[in-house]
């Protein structure tokens, strides 16, 4: 019988795990993907085998909810678990959700085996409610290549891209008129203007997958100012997965992207480590979103911006990275790398463009990207990393989980509280943009 791979759809640019793209290439016969707000009682009860996703903390109150939906419709279903905040509190979770399955460390091989129905209890990384096998599996440098793309198992993935703004489309956002907490997208059937389905404005580029990381593992490019992410915690990644961080090469990187732009027009490229890529004589037929988030320069972006038929290059105004304590000096210079088809944009924090005229179209919202919670001293304490996402789902009108008279009382005080919210902000009583929204 085929697995279901259920996505919470609480949706965020770092929800998606990225090696889902590449995880059940082979199999995607005997594996099917959909959106939770699909997830009815019917779904449930024609399938055994069940793969629910917690890629980051904001999923968490919703991916208990599904796996406590899926249990009251079919008991004897058995619950697989995973991602990257999995990892983290893979055993609180055991604890608060009726799952059953999760694996530690890389999971290629190990969710391989579970979907082609091997026991639990014989494949490796595997930790069962009674149970926990050794971790004998790591994925490893000479893995790279053999990675395939596909993602004809989850067909909804990319159903609801074509109604979003292009990435160009400049929004004016209000915040006394958007939602509590606005998602990238709305579940079908609600007709929101764009400045209610996204959760900032639509520019730069899009996180699609397939998604390519280029340092697996931990983040390569952190520094002295990237404490507030589990990617500098290379101590902690390195118990996690049982192995030193992994960074894909140039070669293997252009290899990769071929196989890509075989059967996809989007993608995603992160680059969080060592900038060591060239693609000055390679051109790929992609829309590609290209984070930047270690030191790098325009020369570099040079090398790689004009390989794609359309791009959009994502990078910080610091020489550092992301976050840093000296300005670059090459900001002049981006502007002669841009034409129609290749854009680049700058995380900067209000004192930045207001010093350094980087001028709004330009500019990505850093004061939306960092709030108080992608800070590891916040998602790292399990109940602030619940009790955000309670609210986080509650704000977002997700109710589809809930019996019948649960669902009219929280419509009912969803209703007064966002209303009452609204008015308040009007009277600037309160400024939902900085209470809210952050």
């Amino acid at each position: 019988m085929k697995t279901l791979v259920v996505i919470p759809c609480l949706q965020h640019k770092y929800t998606f795990s990225a090696p889902l793209a590449w995880m059940f290439s082979r199999h995607v016969d005997c594996v099917e993907g959909i959106y939770s707000f699909s997830l009815d009682k019917e779904t449930v009860q024609k399938y055994d085998s069940f793969i629910v996703e917690l890629n980051w903390f904001i999923e968490l109150y919703e991916f208990q909810l599904i796996a406590q939906f899926i249990k009251k419709y079919n008991p004897r279903a058995r619950i697989l678990f995973g991602g990257l905040y999995s990892q983290l509190k893979y055993k609180e979770v055991f604890q608060h959700a009726p799952v059953d399955y999760f694996i530690k460390g890389d999971n290629e091989v190990p969710i391989q085996q579970f979907v082609e129905g091997v026991d639990p209890r014989k494949i490796p990384n595997m930790v069962g409610r009674d149970f926990e096998n050794p971790q004998t599996y790591a994925f490893q440098q000479e893995d790279y290549p053999s990675l395939e793309f596909n993602l004809d198992w989850f067909p909804d993935f990319a159903k609801y891209w074509p109604d979003f703004p292009h990435p160009g489309v400049d929004i004016a956002v209000d915040f006394s008129r958007m939602p509590l907490y606005p998602k990238y997208w709305e579940k079908p059937g609600r007709d929101l203007p764009p400045q209610f389905e996204w959760r900032i404005p639509p520019r730069g580029g899009r996180y699609h997958l397939p998604m390519l990381i280029t340092s697996r593992g931990a983040c390569l490019a952190a520094h002295e100012t990237c404490d507030y992410c589990m990617g500098s915690r290379h101590e902690l990644s390195q118990a996690i997965y049982k192995r030193p961080p992994l960074v894909i090469d140039n070669e293997t990187c252009i290899l990769l992207l071929k196989k890509i732009e075989k059967k996809f027009k989007q993608a995603t490229l992160f680059i969080n480590g060592p900038f060591i890529y060239d693609f000055s004589n390679e051109h790929f037929d992609l829309e590609a979103t290209i984070e930047i988030d270690g030191p790098s320069t325009a020369q570099d972006v040079a090398k790689i911006l004009p390989a794609f038929r359309d791009a959009r290059v994502h990078t910080a105004i610091y020489a550092e990275g992301d976050l840093g304590t000296k300005i670059r000096e090459d900001l002049d210079q981006y502007d002669a790398l841009e034409d129609e088809s290749h854009k680049i944009y700058f995380f900067a924090f209000p004192e930045d463009a207001a010093n350094y005229h980087i001028s709004e179209s330009r500019r990505l919202y850093a004061e939306l990207v960092l709030p108080d919670w992608t800070d590891w001293n916040f998602y790292n304490d399990w109940d602030k990393a619940m009790g955000r996402s309670r609210r986080w789902y509650f704000s977002t009108r997700q109710d589809n989980f809930y019996p019948p008279p649960r669902k009219i009382i929280t419509r009912i005080v969803q209703f007064i509280f966002t209303y009452v919210a609204y008015v308040l902000q009007r009277l600037k009583i309160i400024d939902l943009k900085e209470k809210f929204v952050l």
